[in-house]
């Protein structure tokens, strides 16, 4: 079956008849929540920070979130329900992505309207003699926050494509293995070869090592760090786009 934006379209229309109200009911809550925390600082006398509400609930949009793409397959595990998805006349690559970018793009601008409209509902407080500062918007700051949340959604729906239960868990307990196994295998080529000194040019990237310079880094390879680091963070999201679709694929069969 070939790929087609028109099904690719009704497959995002379900998602958001199935669980949309869900998603704006959860983050209702969690703005409320958010607000609420923010008016505090206003009934003990202080002022209630905008920036400081936005911070709170992009945190909640970022834990929210990984939250969500953990659940995003659990469909496909209730006999019930799981049928329906798997009979649907569509393709698997279809249903991935529809699934990829309703809980990431989707999310992410239903989460922007729900905490734009939360800073402005705290700064008309202002307008009724209460201590209100800041502004209501922070392009760069949401900015940053969709961007790490984009890396984490690919991350942890991967882990929902592959744990069939408990997959934030799972997925969690993956990371932590994984964090500590590199750790432990530095740790001992460290031992293992007296690097008794490791440190990093600020001016060059070059690695020093016992008080020799090795090389520029990935600076002789990509040009810039910037650009090794875009390039890295690029090849993981592909890597585990990959790992989900066809884990995805898998369950689907």
């Amino acid at each position: 079956m070939e790929f087609n934006i028109t099904r690719l379209g009704l497959l995002l229309k379900r998602h958001f008849l199935v669980s949309g109200k869900k998603y704006a009911v959860g983050m209702a809550i969690g703005a409320g929540v958010v607000l609420v925390l923010s008016l505090a600082n206003i009934l003990n006398g202080g002022t209630a920070q905008i920036s400081q509400f936005n911070q709170y609930a992009l945190f909640t949009y970022l834990i929210g979130g990984i939250i969500v793409s953990s659940m995003a397959f659990a469909e496909i595990n209730k006999p019930e329900t799981g049928y329906q998805l798997m009979t649907l006349p569509a393709s698997s690559l279809e249903k991935f992505i529809s699934t990829w970018l309703f809980t990431s793009v989707m999310y992410s601008l239903m989460a922007f309207v729900t905490i734009t409209i939360g800073a402005i509902l705290l700064s008309s407080l202002g307008y009724l003699g209460m201590q209100v500062q800041g502004g209501i918007f922070n392009a760069p700051e949401m900015g940053e926050a969709f961007k790490q949340y984009f890396v984490g959604n690919i991350i942890f729906l991967a882990g929902a494509a592959a744990f069939k239960r408990n997959a934030f868990f799972k997925t969690m307990l993956f990371f932590v293995v994984t964090f500590l196994f590199f750790s432990i295998y530095t740790v001992s080529l460290a031992e293992m070869f007296d690097f008794s000194e490791i440190a990093s040019s600020n001016s060059s990237g070059s690695w020093v090592i016992n008080g020799s310079t090795f090389g520029s880094g990935m600076d002789d390879i990509f040009g810039s760090t910037e650009i090794a680091v875009t390039v890295m963070k690029s090849f993981l999201v592909l890597f585990f786009l990959s790992v989900g679709f066809f884990k995805f694929k898998e369950r689907e069969l």
